[in-house]
């Protein structure tokens, strides 16, 4: 492997860019191009054209000037160490914990720090590198690695083993034109938080993500967690739910990004990448025809066969209008609904699951299936008898009416958000928020608890063991706002429960520990993301227009406001900070 410095011999600076041009690497030729964004934001461009079949791959770091420490986004990085954003997971022998591609330095209360481009449109070699003894930070598209196999076992998987060639080089055919973007940017800052806030606040600013905080961090969080679909045949591009989760998609999780994402191109790459495999258990295959209806409506076609699974899987395993799960390992009585470290038993209906099985019928009857409006006057019927009428409270399923579900509402809202229809009558709806917001824990929702919220036998207060989770908590808020409940309440149950997330890192974890209030999981954690376009469509249809008051509000507390257009960071007008340190997962 042999390196080649870049100099170039001609130069435009003309509407607004600065363009160098005539770089010479063996067998390529590079042009890169500079455009200010906002102040305190510059958008490189590098394009590589290949003059012959090749491979290489590009460092788009630079030797820092004084003496300040360095910093990944987790935190400082105080000896020289490498990371890999985009190979993280089972199939490679060293995981990395690292999911937004940044470094930079801080002199004084200012930071400087460059931003790589979604691993998604880098081939997944997505790479850092910090040496402390040269001074320099490196993002590179690629490490130089040989050729090599990479698998993701069965038994890592719960239903396919993946396996492909990988290796640690871009890959470019005669004539062909490749382009790498990073992000340089700087911003004021008085702690590790407000680094990690300033990175989010520069991506959104360059990739258009800018009118809150809430959106830049959300749909950062889609777009940080693309990859290219290397393992399988499905498609171009999924979503992966966390940096240790490796190169596969859940359907929920991939659902939830693209919604995030807000874009077509994904959207349809990402639900192209659903097989069978992974919609015959669980929501998956209800998730999917909601989806279907969602990428259909945009003017794409969906796989027929695999949709028409979908649906005789749902069909086969609902009783009088119940969504009755299967197990999906034969010996376990988990692995039911997405929380799916909680048992049921073999003839019960999760509350969860069957929130979406109405939805899913409506998609169904919407796609041309033959679905009446008694089969899903059954399914919505099916739904309401899960209220535990005594207790005020959803509960976590049919047969475990003495325990309360915060999960159960979640389906609700994603109905209405894609079909406009309410399942569950207003009082119903309101009651159990009433009794949630009562019984609570002092750091959000438990995914279940016992009526009166106290933790289940057993239970540690994470995880799906009677943690908090973000998407299920915003969504039991968004479902009182859809059944009439004061808008202004649920904006500040939402900014109480936001605070709460984001108190110890700007970013949303898988859960938070309903006894300490500290993350658990993955940072950056996928389905969140979807919170942001699921507010959205539910204010839509709501009729409620204009700025969002619970964005602003948010905003506020982190010090963040918009000025042309762009969010920019003012530290000393943040108030939501945290009051130790807390180590990113």
């Amino acid at each position: 492997m042999s390196q080649t410095l870049v100099s170039f011999q001609t130069t435009d600076d003309s509407n607004g860019t600065l363009t160098f041009g005539g770089g010479q690497a063996p067998g390529l030729a590079i042009e890169q191009s500079f455009r200010s964004i906002c102040p305190g934001l510059i958008e490189r461009t590098v394009a590589v054209t290949a003059k012959a079949d090749h491979r290489y791959f590009l460092n788009l770091g630079w030797k820092s000037v004084g003496t300040g420490p360095f910093y990944s986004f987790i935190g400082e990085e105080p000896n020289t160490k490498s990371y890999s954003p985009g190979c993280g997971g089972p199939e490679f022998k060293e995981q990395s914990s690292q999911t937004f591609p940044m470094a930079g330095y801080r002199i004084g209360d200012m930071f400087y720090g460059v931003i790589g481009d979604t691993p998604g449109l880098w081939e997944n070699r997505s790479f850092l590198k910090f040496d402390v003894e040269r001074r320099t930070l490196s993002i590179a598209t690629g490490d130089g690695s040989p050729k090599r196999v990479i698998s993701i076992p069965r038994d890592l998987d719960a239903t396919t083993e993946y396996r492909a060639t990988f290796d640690g080089w871009q890959h470019i055919e005669r004539g062909e034109t490749q382009l790498f973007k990073t992000y340089i940017f700087s911003s004021p800052v008085k702690s590790l938080y407000d680094i990690q806030l300033a990175t989010h606040l520069a991506l959104a600013n360059g990739q258009g993500f800018n009118h809150s905080a809430l959106e830049a961090i959300l749909r950062n969080t889609s777009y940080l967690l693309l990859r290219r679909n290397l393992l399988r045949p499905e498609s171009d591009y999924l979503f992966i739910s966390g940096v240790g989760y490796g190169w596969k998609q859940w359907v929920s999780d991939g659902f939830w990004m693209s919604r995030g994402l807000d874009n077509p191109e994904f959207d349809s790459a990402a639900m192209a990448a659903v097989f069978f495999d992974r919609i015959n258990y669980e929501d998956n295959a209800q998730y999917y025809l909601i989806w279907a209806c969602l990428v259909k409506r945009a003017g794409v076609e969906v796989d027929p066969r695999t949709l028409r699974r979908a649906y005789d899987f749902i069909r086969a395993h609902e009783k009088n209008g119940l969504y009755i799960p299967p197990r999906l390992v034969p010996d376990k009585k988990i692995l039911k609904t997405y929380h799916d470290q909680l048992p049921y038993d073999d003839d019960d209906a999760p509350s969860s699951n069957q929130g979406f099985h109405c939805g899913a019928l409506l998609a169904a009857q919407e796609l041309g299936f033959p679905v009446t409006d008694e089969d899903i006057t059954r399914a919505i019927d099916g739904y309401r008898s899960m209220y535990n009428k005594t207790g005020g409270y959803m509960a976590t399923s049919l047969k475990q009416q003495e325990h309360v579900g915060q999960d159960s509402l979640y389906g609700e809202v994603l109905t209405y958000a894609v079909f406009g229809r309410k399942l569950l009558p207003d009082d119903i709806v309101r009651t159990h928020l009433e009794t949630s917001v009562r019984i609570q824990s002092p750091h959000g929702m438990r995914v279940i608890s016992k009526a009166d919220g106290e933790l289940l036998e057993g239970h540690s207060g994470s995880y799906v063991f009677g943690g908090s989770w973000f998407l299920n908590d915003g969504a039991n808020y968004l479902d009182g706002l859809i059944h009439g409940m004061d808008p202004d309440w649920v904006d500040e149950q939402l900014l109480w429960r936001l605070e709460k997330e984001l108190a110890w890192m700007p970013a949303f974890h898988e859960s938070i520990s309903t006894i300490t209030g500290k993350p658990h999981g993955h940072h950056l954690y996928s389905w969140n993301s979807g919170f942001w376009w699921l507010r959205r469509e539910t204010r839509r249809r709501l009729g409620q227009t204009g700025p969002d008051p619970l964005e602003a509000a948010l905003d506020a507390r982190l010090g963040v406001s918009r000025s042309n257009g762009h969010l920019i960071l003012e530290p000393c007008q943040a108030t939501l900070r945290p009051t130790e340190p807390v180590e990113a997962h």
